[in-house]
């Protein structure tokens, strides 16, 4: 009932253009619900293509004037992440924000450019989209960057990006670098159309443990759940699309160590800005 009251206070997103990759599960799925209640259009950028029919049906079921559309994407590899971009671009020329959500947690993998999979795709597949898009847009633009409670660790600039790491040091390098480049898109100022949104979800039970064995998997599940559901861990997300919400903002849920709660829209903290990480960069 709570999520009800929240929700009522949150602006109407009628005419507003979103793209959200993450959509088909998690807190992706949850903030696509989320965006479509109060209106907003919807682009899901969606990497399991094949059952997207199934999902669809899913999702009209459930709002039967959704404005929704949907397009293949695999942040796997920059050149299909380049592909999707000069997509929407000619489908959607006129949308006003991107919320960033997709992610993975694995040891396993390498992508198609030859990262470690939690790096390449929760890293430098953002930031590949991010990139290849700003250049291309004249008009107004919000980007929604999903961060995570794990960047709080040190992240060595002297980490390989593409070492093949454990499965929480991947994760935590990922997220410090995309935390860092977050501050850096913002402080550079390089784009003055464009604004940049830093979200935390907490902790909450979601598919991101897909890739471990079935005893994590639901044992994890219910451990999660203890803190949180994608109902209102995607609720930072939500908040960062709309007006209350401005450029350089950090939202997190508003508990002791952000573990779980409602947003608060903060100041990004100076231990996390992390300038060190992009000095003489070399990707």
């Amino acid at each position: 009932m709570r999520i009800k009251k929240y929700l009522s206070n949150i602006e109407d997103l009628s005419n507003r253009k979103i793209v959200l990759t993450g959509a088909t599960s998690g807190i992706g799925e949850a903030c696509l619900y989320h965006l479509l209640s109060k209106n907003a259009e919807v682009i899901c950028l969606v990497h399991s293509y094949n059952k997207v029919e199934e999902f669809k049906k899913k999702i009209f079921e459930k709002y039967p004037n959704a404005k929704a559309d949907f397009l293949p994407y695999d942040q796997s590899s920059l050149k299909d992440i380049e592909r999707t971009i000069d997509d929407l671009l000619v489908k959607h020329p006129d949308f006003d924000t991107v919320i960033l959500d997709a992610g993975i947690l694995t040891s396993k993998g390498r992508t198609v450019d030859d990262y470690p999979l939690s790096i390449g795709v929760n890293y430098i597949g953002v930031r590949h989209f991010i990139d290849y898009l700003s250049p291309k847009v004249s008009h107004n633009l919000r980007f929604v960057i999903q961060g995570s409670i794990v960047a709080f660790a040190s992240v060595n600039k002297k980490d390989d990006l593409r070492k093949q790491y454990g499965v929480f040091k991947q994760y935590n390098i990922s997220k410090g670098y995309l935390e860092a480049y977050f501050y850096k898109l913002y402080k550079e100022n390089k784009y003055p159309n464009i604004e940049y949104v830093l979200t935390e979800p907490g902790i909450s039970n979601t598919r991101i443990t897909r890739h471990f064995n079935k005893f994590i998997r639901v044992g994890g599940h219910y451990f999660l759940m203890m803190f949180n559901t994608p109902i209102k861990a995607s609720l930072p997300l939500l908040l960062g699309t709309t007006s209350k919400a401005k450029n350089g903002d950090y939202i997190t849920p508003r508990c002791l160590f952000t573990l779980c709660g409602y947003p608060k829209i903060k100041k990004f903290p100076n231990r996390r800005k992390r300038e060190y990480l992009f000095d003489n960069e070399e990707r």
